[in-house]
């Protein structure tokens, strides 16, 4: 899995709303102590804790934390299906780009 990843670059938040950038990924990853972040198309995510435990909303039937939904919100407009934060490197993975050639 780790050999698909690349570290996150400024460049990638050039049309990002604001706060988005890096830094923000960090902090909130770092705040909450998460590993990864995994998206899987329209609003299904998965995130976990350095402990390998689910981050999960806090009540049941709610939302994640704001900071977590807007990295959730960004990712989906970005096309990236996960984010990691591991040794001090924010690093991301696009989701696939389907074809539509019908498979030739």
């Amino acid at each position: 899995m780790q050999e698909d990843l690349i570290e996150f670059q400024e460049e990638d938040f050039e049309f990002a709303a604001p706060p988005m950038s890096k830094d923000f990924l960090i902090r909130v990853f770092e705040k909450y102590d998460l590993k990864f972040i995994a998206y899987f198309g329209g609003d299904m995510f998965y995130a976990e804790m350095t402990d390998k435990e689910p981050f999960v909303p806090f009540y049941g039937n709610t939302y994640y934390v704001d900071e977590v939904e807007f990295i959730m919100d960004f990712m989906a407009k970005e096309r990236i299906s996960l984010i990691m934060y591991e040794n001090g490197n924010m690093m991301q993975k696009s989701a696939p780009v389907l074809s539509d050639d019908g498979g030739s």
